[in-house]
């Protein structure tokens, strides 16, 4: 085979094996999907996109120092391929390299001037730098100095540092797998204590609009309680912190369909949208349920306006499944589906546990056909409960007529 064919050859092997590698990741099994990758990076080794591919299932894998080597090595081949850049980036943002992972996204924005995401994730991580630096310090005042009057102005809502602990996400990768799977994982975005807090407001009557009890096998068995307004401020402000980035991602789903782009950038322009169209009434929910319950795979399809996509955070520790004798819930996985769900449909089944953040389509998914993009209906659930209690804090960003 003369070496322009071999080459070809080469290149369709190692591009059907990352597709066999990604399949193992959406299916779960990351140490087959490490050992393909590597198969994969093998057969063309001038590819920089399989390294890439590489670092990233490597970083799922938790093996950092490898991630990184196959993200530099990704740049070594294409010095102008800003992803490489971008994903070593969040990964030395994640290892507490602020100053470093400022350079990287810089050349990332460098290179891909056209992509928007990469030039707001560079102000997250600017923003992060500068928080991390020690305040100048303020010039003396005089002695003979009165002190102004101030008159009391209304603090503007805090976020807390969900900001912070946001820019740490590696949000392209994120926006990819909730684009091609219709849902996606944040490890322990939430903390322990604001799980506990969460949790812990589940018995308090005054928060609260509005308990179903359900215990009907078509639709479920468990306890929904509807926050009444002022929903607390700690859901207000994780609502608004990972507002913005599910926005750039609903906004880029317009875009592949063809239409205009029309997620306002921050939280509080589109619920102006829901109240002009009558939709007042705060979506978010806190779900409980014990052993045997579940949630029934359904569609969210209340209100004329809303948001593509939903938030779903764990508030209870999941068992280890190896260990019989460890404490948590045991079942409850979040299960996301096509409509109509055939035989050679994939259901996704992805357990999560405490401070776990699952995003996810709200009614469709996008999906290529040729060279168009359109929407499948889908539907989402939770598994039955085998053990133990399940709490979720749900948080649809659109809210209710």
């Amino acid at each position: 085979m003369n070496p322009k064919k071999q080459k070809e050859k080469d290149r369709r092997r190692a591009r059907k094996l990352a597709e066999q590698a990604w399949d193992a990741v959406n299916a779960g099994n990351l140490d087959l999907a490490e050992k393909i990758v590597r198969r994969a990076v093998a057969a063309q080794l001038d590819n920089p996109v399989l390294w890439v591919d590489q670092g990233v299932i490597l970083g799922l894998r938790r093996k950092e120092a490898e991630s990184a080597d196959a993200f530099r090595a990704a740049i070594s081949l294409a010095p102008t391929f800003a992803e490489p850049y971008a994903r070593l980036a969040a990964l030395r943002i994640r290892q507490g390299f602020t100053a470093e992972a400022v350079a990287l996204q810089t050349q990332a924005v460098r290179h891909a001037t056209h992509d928007a995401g990469y030039a707001e994730q560079l102000s997250a991580y600017q923003s992060l730098a500068d928080s991390e630096s020690p305040p100048a310090a303020p010039p003396p005042v005089p002695a003979a100095s009165a002190p102004e009057p101030r008159t009391a102005s209304p603090a503007a809502d805090p976020v807390g540092d969900w900001p912070h602990r946001l820019a740490a996400f590696d949000w392209a990768q994120l926006g990819d797998r909730l684009t091609r799977d219709g849902c996606v994982v944040i490890d322990q975005l939430v903390d322990a204590a604001n799980c506990d807090q969460l949790g812990g407001m589940f018995d308090r009557d005054e928060l609260f609009a509005k308990t179903v009890v359900m215990d009907r096998p078509e639709f479920g068995q468990g306890e929904y309680r509807y926050f009444r307004a002022p929903i607390p401020a700690v859901v207000d402000q994780l609502r608004r912190a990972v507002y913005p980035h599910v926005a750039r991602i609903a906004n880029s789903w317009e875009r592949l369909l063809g239409e205009p782009e029309r997620f306002p950038p921050v939280w509080d322009d589109f619920r102006e949208e829901c109240r002009r169209a009558g939709q007042t009434a705060p979506t978010p929910i806190l779900l409980r349920y014990g052993p045997g319950g579940f949630n029934a795979l359904h569609r969210d399809l209340r209100g004329a306006v809303f948001f593509p996509i939903q938030m779903a955070v764990v508030l209870s520790r999941r068992a280890d499944p190896e260990d019989p004798e460890s404490s948590g819930f045991r079942g409850g996985e979040f299960l996301l589906c096509d409509v109509p769900e055939r035989k050679k449909s994939r259901r996704r089944i992805i357990p999560a546990g405490l401070g776990d953040v699952v995003l996810f389509c709200t009614r469709d998914r996008l999906v290529r056909v040729g060279d168009v993009y359109g929407l499948q209906p889908v539907k989402h659930g939770a598994a039955r409960i085998t053990a133990g209690m399940r709490v979720v804090l749900g948080v649809p960003f659109h809210e209710y007529r």
